[in-house]
C-alpha cells in the first residue's frame, strides 16, 4: 500500500493533499427546500462568518446615539450581561434578518469554498422566520447559526471580556472607538471566531505550499 512503499509521511502529505482539493459547493443561494445539502451549507457558512456575525450583533446592542454618557451608562449596567446570556433571544431570527438588511451586509460566497460578510448597493434579502421545510434559506440560517454557536457557548466570557477590554482602553479615543476595538476583542475570544482563524490561517498555509487546510 501507499504507507508501505513511500513511508508514513509521504502518504499523510498525498492523502492531505487530496483534502485539500475538495473545495465546498454552495447551493443556490434563494428559497428552496430544506433538504441537508442547504443546512450543510448554512453551517460551512457559518464557520467563515462567526467572526464578523458576532461583532455585528454585539455593537447593535450599543446605544445609537453613540455619546459617552450613553455609552458609559449601557457598559455599567446589566442589560450587556443580560442579552449575552440569552442566546436564544440574541439570535432570534427576525432581529439578525432586520440587523444585516439594515446593514447591507450579505452573505457572500466564493468559488473557493469560502464565505464572508460583504456590503451589497441594497439591502439583501433574509428570511425573517425561516422555519418552513418547504421555503428555507440557507444563508438566514448561517446568520442564525453563527450567532447561536457563538453566544451560547461563549455569551457570558465575551460580555465579561467585552467590560474589561472597553475599561482597560481607558480614554484612549473616543467612546465609539472604544466600544468598536473592545467588541473586537471580545468577539476574538468566542471559539468559533478562533476556530475561524484558524481555518484561514490553514489555507492560507495550503495555499502558500506549506501544507493541507484541513
Amino acid at each position: 500500500g501507499c504507507c508501505a512503499l513511500l513511508g508514513l509521511t509521504l502518504c499523510l502529505r498525498a492523502d492531505a493533499g487530496a483534502s485539500a482539493d475538495k473545495v465546498f459547493k454552495w447551493p443556490d443561494p434563494g428559497l428552496g427546500q430544506r433538504t441537508s445539502d442547504r443546512v450543510k451549507a448554512g453551517k460551512e457558512a457559518a464557520r467563515w462568518i462567526a467572526c464578523e456575525v458576532c461583532e455585528e450583533r454585539l455593537l447593535s446592542l450599543f446605544p445609537s446615539s453613540g455619546d459617552a454618557d450613553s455609552i458609559d451608562h449601557f457598559i455599567e449596567g446589566e442589560t450587556l450581561v443580560d442579552s449575552l446570556g440569552d442566546a436564544k433571544s440574541l439570535c432570534s431570527m427576525r432581529p439578525l434578518a432586520q440587523l444585516f438588511r439594515g446593514r447591507k451586509l450579505d452573505v457572500a460566497t466564493r468559488p473557493d469554498g469560502t464565505a464572508a460578510l460583504a456590503k451589497t448597493d441594497s439591502p439583501p434579502f433574509f428570511e425573517e422566520i425561516n422555519t418552513s421545510d418547504l421555503a428555507f434559506h440557507w444563508k438566514s440560517y448561517a446568520l442564525q447559526h453563527a450567532c447561536t454557536e457563538t453566544f451560547r457557548r461563549d455569551g457570558d466570557a465575551v460580555a465579561q471580556a467585552m467590560l474589561k477590554e472597553f475599561h482597560a482602553l481607558g480614554d484612549e479615543g473616543g467612546a465609539q472607538q472604544r466600544v468598536v476595538k473592545a467588541v473586537k476583542a471580545a468577539c476574538g475570544i468566542a471559539k468559533t471566531c478562533r476556530s475561524h482563524r484558524a481555518k484561514v490561517a490553514r489555507r492560507e498555509k495550503a495555499s502558500s505550499g506549506g501544507g493541507s487546510e484541513l
